[in-house]
C-alpha cells in the first residue's frame, strides 16, 4: 500500500474509531431508556411516560446504529488487507442489516410495525458480526474478537424472538399496522412456549445488546490506534 492510500486509510480509521465510541455512547444511553420503560410501565396499561420512554430508545438505536456504519466499512478494509480477493457482499451484508433494522424502528413511530420487529434485521447483524469478527482473526485482538462474536450470539437469540413468538404464541405482533397495546397486553403469558421466549430474549438482551457498546467502544480504541501507525 503506498503512503496516500495508507494515510487515507489511517484518516478512515480515525474516522470509524471516533463514530464507534459515539455510537457506544448513544447505545448506553438508549438501553437506559429501554430498561427505565420497561421498568416504570403499567402492567396492564403503558403509560405515556413508558411509551416515550420506548421511542427514545428507538430514536437512540437508529442513532446508534448509524453511527456504526462507518465501522463496518472499517472492518471490511481490514479484512481486504487479510484477504484482498474478498467479496464486497460481506460488506454489504452488514450495510443491509443495520439499514433494515433503522427502517424498521422508523416504521415504529407512525404505527406501521410493532415495536419489536425491528429485533430480527438486529439478528441479521449480530449474525454479521460472529461471521466478520471470525474473519478477522490476526487483524484484531483476539480477545476483542470473541468478544464480538458473544455479542453476536447475543443479537442472534433477540433476533430471533420475533418469528418464534409469531409461530408459537401469537401472530398479532406482525400484524401491519401495528396492533394497539391494550389488544397486545390481552394475550396470554404463562404458556411455556412465551415463558421460553421470554427467558431467551432476557439472555440474549444481556449477552447482545447490553455489550454491544462496550465491544463498540473496544473497537473504536483499536481503530484510533491503527488509525496512528506509519504517521
Amino acid at each position: 500500500m503506498d503512503a496516500q492510500n495508507k494515510r487515507g486509510q489511517n484518516v478512515s480509521f480515525r474516522k470509524a474509531g471516533w463514530a464507534a465510541i459515539a455510537s457506544a455512547a448513544i447505545g448506553i444511553l438508549s438501553f437506559v431508556a429501554l430498561i427505565t420503560g420497561v421498568s416504570t410501565r403499567n402492567s396492564l396499561i403503558i403509560s405515556r411516560q413508558g411509551i416515550s420512554l420506548f421511542r427514545v430508545h428507538d430514536a437512540g438505536v437508529i442513532l446508534q446504529l448509524l453511527l456504526f456504519l462507518p465501522a463496518v466499512f472499517a472492518l471490511y478494509d481490514l479484512l481486504k488487507q487479510k484477504s484482498p480477493g474478498v467479496s464486497k457482499s460481506i460488506r454489504n451484508t452488514g450495510v443491509a442489516a443495520i439499514t433494515c433494522t433503522v427502517l424498521f424502528l422508523l416504521m415504529i413511530f407512525p404505527n406501521i410495525l410493532a415495536d419489536i420487529l425491528y429485533m430480527f434485521p438486529q439478528g441479521i447483524f449480530g449474525f454479521w458480526l460472529i461471521i466478520i469478527n471470525c474473519k478477522l482473526k490476526g487483524m484484531l485482538p483476539a480477545g476483542l474478537r470473541w468478544f464480538g462474536v458473544i455479542v453476536g450470539t447475543g443479537l442472534v437469540m433477540v433476533g430471533i424472538f420475533p418469528p418464534a413468538y409469531a409461530i408459537f404464541v401469537d401472530a398479532i405482533l406482525i400484524y401491519i399496522p401495528a396492533a394497539p397495546p391494550g389488544v397486545i397486553e390481552n394475550i396470554p403469558v404463562n404458556t411455556p412456549a412465551n415463558i421460553f421466549l421470554h427467558q431467551t430474549l432476557w439472555i440474549g438482551s444481556l449477552m447482545g445488546v447490553l455489550t454491544l457498546p462496550a465491544w463498540t467502544i473496544l473497537l473504536g480504541v483499536n481503530l484510533l490506534r491503527k488509525a496512528q501507525t506509519d504517521l
